[in-house]
């Protein structure tokens, strides 16, 4: 049976994603949730062909862009969000999955709360385990710049978006939610949001940490430039979070590594 209301609809932003989005999709299907409750949201960003991967589940949509193509994930997400019939809202990207659990110890939160996250789990391109971003008890904002990664929100819909552009959108996006929402709340015990690094995606190009870390100077000045001393005050976490982000890109950068930047940070801080 198909619910005619979705609990959860899971937006996949898709950019040249043929060879791990099924990956992806059956990390959904397998979830200890009923899988009736679920809509999948293929957003396709490269103007490429992605037919085949609706004719797996009748609870797939394929959402194709009507004008520009190549507007970034953000965009595409924000397409999906408009197109999302779910009571709550779920984000992941078409090269990462969810352990089985995601969904069974997030959406009692999010229905909650209004938002959950999960830990991060980071595998490199051989599916070894690199490490698990773990705040702890509960995520907040300095998280984003001590445990330096990306946290990955299940929201409601009303909180869904929009996301703004650029290559960082996906931690100011979740930077804005923990602001918005002015609480703490525990943590799922086990379920992860499972970060794959794939050497083909965008992320793993060299060039990527210079473009995120411009784009975290824009953000922190974007914070600073508030004139009045309140709203400066209010937002003196993000802008020491985003900080600690540009520290941890430049430290990366100047490294010269040839390790991924997850690679690198596991050595710099002491992982689970």
């Amino acid at each position: 049976m198909k619910f005619k209301t979705p609990e959860v609809s899971v937006i996949i932003p898709v950019f040249k994603a043929h060879k791990t989005l099924a990956r992806a999709i059956n990390s959904i299907r397998n979830q200890i949730f009923a899988y009736e409750k679920i809509e999948i949201i293929i957003s396709v960003d490269d103007g490429l062909l992605y037919d085949e991967f609706k004719k797996l589940d009748r609870n797939i949509k394929l959402l194709k862009p009507s004008g520009k193509i190549m507007t970034g994930a953000g965009q595409a997400r924000n397409r999906g969000i408009k197109a999302a019939k779910g009571k709550l809202v779920g984000f992941l990207d078409a090269d990462d999955t969810w352990s089985q659990n995601y969904l069974k110890e997030l959406v009692p939160i999010a229905l909650r709360y209004g938002v959950a996250f999960a830990k991060t789990e980071i595998f490199n391109n051989n599916g070894e385990h690199v490490c698990l971003l773990d705040p702890g008890f509960n995520i907040q904002i300095k998280h984003f710049g001590l445990i330096p990664g990306s946290y990955h929100p299940l929201v409601i819909r009303k909180f869904a978006g929009p996301f703004p552009e650029g290559p960082t959108q996906d931690v100011i996006h979740a930077i804005r939610l923990l602001k918005k929402i002015h609480y703490r709340y525990k943590q799922p015990l086990n379920a992860k949001y499972e970060l794959w690094l794939n050497k083909s995606s965008k992320t793993a190009e060299k060039k990527f940490s210079k473009l995120a870390d411009n784009s975290y100077k824009k953000w922190r000045y974007y914070y600073l430039k508030k004139t009045n001393i309140k709203m400066y005050y209010s937002n003196l976490e993000i802008i020491k979070a985003l900080q600690l982000k540009i520290n941890w890109n430049n430290r990366y950068i100047s490294s010269r590594s040839k390790e991924s930047f997850y690679e690198f940070i596991s050595k710099k801080i002491k992982f689970s």
